[in-house]
């Protein structure tokens, strides 16, 4: 019996990114499609993708992350869409496969560097889009997390254990 992954609902791709309001959450059958405009590369949909069709690679030696969507693998389940936070993925509702196998879609995206220590960790576009929507967001809080986002999960939390570490220091001296 295969494992069925637990689907939760995602506040940012449940809404209609022209309109903002929120859209029904089903999951629709058919062959998918992706908007490489929109994409910023999160593997979303590759976590959601069961059949493994959608696959993310990491080449350091060119700062690059490669996505690919093998039809081959697909099983038209839709799962990749309601996952993905940016709507990239779209399915073709009764769309037919194509007789002759189609060719892989390969999409590449740029890596950024860590300021810190100038290792890889995650895409620019994915990185531009955590900047807008905390943007969005007018409190301290938001502030603080948008000059960290130029730097890896690694160094924020060396970054956050400094901090609390003179934060301790503080409430000792008191």
């Amino acid at each position: 019996m295969a494992n069925v992954k637990p689907r939760t609902s995602n506040p940012i791709s449940s809404r209609d990114r022209a309109t903002g309001v929120r859209r029904a959450s089903s999951v629709v059958e058919g062959k998918p499609r992706h908007d490489f405009s929109a994409c910023i590369a999160c593997a979303a949909c590759a976590a959601a993708c069961d059949a493994n069709a959608i696959r993310i690679f990491i080449d350091e030696d060119e700062g690059l992350l490669v996505w690919t969507l093998d039809l081959f693998d697909c099983t038209h389940c839709g799962r990749c869409v309601p996952a993905c936070p940016t709507g990239a993925m779209d399915v073709i509702e009764g769309a037919d496969f194509a007789d002759e196998p189609e060719l892989p879609k390969r999409c590449l995206f740029t890596l950024a560097e860590c300021e810190s220590c100038g290792r890889y960790y995650a895409t620019n576009k994915e990185i531009a889009f955590a900047n807008a929507l905390l943007e969005q967001e007018e409190h301290a809080d938001a502030a603080r997390a948008r000059a960290l986002t130029s730097i890896c999960p690694d160094c924020k939390r060396t970054h956050d254990a400094k901090a609390a570490a003179r934060r301790a220091g503080m409430k000792r001296r008191l």
